[in-house]
């Protein structure tokens, strides 16, 4: 068994791309709480990269698939509008273009895992609409995990060399 964990980056006060000293210190912490890693990887926008840096694991490898929602797939998801992981999975059960990139992103994510150990984990940091599509394509029951993610939010996959067996949200805690 082999175990995703992919997390949303840190905080950040927009426009600026970078983690805000918030965003440092909730990374930092969180780091301390999930434990080590076998390999990382990030989106190549710098605040993803600082988030896994401060998680304890600099990524290991930048993807620019995780970059962020690709502009067709995004003015699906605004025209949509989805507050929930429900939302998410209708519009990917409904919209050719948003379920080829969730699939994708499913696919991708078992193609890294590949690359850990069996019993290792691997670490994902990238960004919001990114998860949740590969979320619901990769487990059909996390339609019913709630809101989208937060900042420092994820999913947690067990994924046994062939299937995706189980997810849980990971959920900030207050």
């Amino acid at each position: 068994m082999r175990e995703l964990v992919h997390l949303r980056h840190g905080h950040r006060d927009p426009p600026n791309e970078h983690l805000s000293a918030r965003g440092v210190a909730e990374a930092r912490e969180l780091g301390r709480r999930l434990g080590r890693f076998d390999r990382a990887l990030a989106s190549p926008r710098s605040r993803a990269q600082e988030t896994a840096v401060e998680l304890g694991r600099p990524p290991d490898r930048l993807l620019e698939t995780l970059r962020e929602v690709p502009d067709d797939v995004n003015d699906e998801l605004d025209s949509a509008r989805p507050h929930s992981f429900a939302d998410f999975g209708a519009i990917v059960a409904r919209r050719p273009t948003v379920r080829r990139f969730a699939v994708g992103q499913s696919v991708r994510w078992r193609t890294e895992l590949h690359r850990v150990p069996d019993g290792g984990r691997l670490l994902v940091v990238s960004h919001a609409g990114v998860i949740e599509l590969g979320a619901v394509a990769a487990v059909p029951a996390a339609s019913g995990w709630g809101p989208p993610l937060g900042y420092l939010e994820g999913v947690r996959l067990e994924f046994d060399g062939t299937t995706w067996v189980r997810g849980a949200p990971l959920r900030a805690v207050p």
